[in-house]
Order: C-alpha cells, then sequence, then structure tokens
C-alpha cells in the first residue's frame, strides 16, 4: 500500500536507518536533536543581539543636541556612534543593561553568547557548559524585559 507515493512496507528502504541496530538508530536520533537544539540557540541569541544593537543605535538620536563647537556636530556624533555600535562586543552591550538586569542575568546571557560563540566558529575548543534552548529563549527573555525592550 502506497502513502503519498511511498511505499509503506518499505517506508526506510533509502533511509539513514536501514541496517541498523535500535541503539545506532537513537544515537542518530540524539545527534539530530542536539544539531537542532544548538540551531535554536544559535537563532535564539542572533535575535537579541539584533534588538539589543538596534535599541543602543537608536539611542544616537540623543547625540543630535550636542552644539559645540558647531551645530552640525550633533549630527557627525551621531553618525559615528550609529556606525560603532555594530562593532562593540556583545558582553560590554550587555554590560550596559546591568542597572536594569541586574548582574547575574548579564552574567547568563554571557554563557549562553559564549556558547554560541563556541557553536558558530566550528567547537574548535573546549566546550563551554551546553545551553538549552528554553533555557537561552527563558533567560534572553527576562533580560530584554527587565531591559524594557520587549
Amino acid at each position: 500500500m502506497k502513502v503519498a507515493g511511498i511505499d509503506r512496507a518499505r517506508a526506510f528502504s533509502n533511509a539513514l536507518f536501514r541496517g541498523l541496530t535500535d541503539r545506532q538508530c537513537l544515537d542518530l536520533i540524539d545527534t539530530a536533536q542536539a544539531e537542532i537544539d544548538d540551531s535554536a540557540v544559535l537563532s535564539l541569541y542572533a535575535s537579541f543581539e539584533a534588538i539589543l544593537r538596534q535599541h543602543v543605535v537608536q539611542q544616537a538620536y540623543h547625540l543630535h543636541g550636542a552644539q559645540h563647537p558647531t551645530q552640525d556636530f550633533g549630527v557627525a556624533l551621531a553618525g559615528l556612534f550609529s556606525e560603532s555600535c555594530d562593532r562593540i562586543r556583545m558582553d560590554d552591550l550587555a554590560n550596559l543593561f546591568v542597572s536594569a538586569a541586574g548582574q547575574p542575568l548579564v552574567a547568563q546571557v554571557g554563557n549562553i553568547r559564549t556558547y554560541r560563540h563556541w557553536l558558530a566558529h566550528g567547537r574548535g575548543w573546549t566546550q563551554p557548559p551546553t545551553v538549552t534552548p528554553r533555557f537561552a529563549y527563558q533567560t534572553l527573555t527576562a533580560f530584554l524585559q527587565s531591559a524594557a525592550l520587549i
């Protein structure tokens, strides 16, 4: 019997699992789940970073009022500030919010950043403590809520 063009009696005949033991299949599934979890952590942190950077860049308009030595100084200062925001390290950026989020939450965000950095740059050194998607979501959300950014 075929369902959606697949012969149900041979559904896995060309699959990676064919000929493997149950343990080997479960190991492959566990590995795939770990990759999915790591991808989720990368995505969550990327969204968090974008929100933080965007908020800081938006603060540049406060600099437009600087008028010494000339009125154009504030505009130039705001432009320079906006451009430099992309080069600020995330640890330094997160530390700007310590008064709102608190040091423990800033430290947890730093741990997530360390794990994200290890993932994104090829896992070529000792693995930091694993970060689960749930922990990343809860921590990053708590930080953004504390800073009134969401």
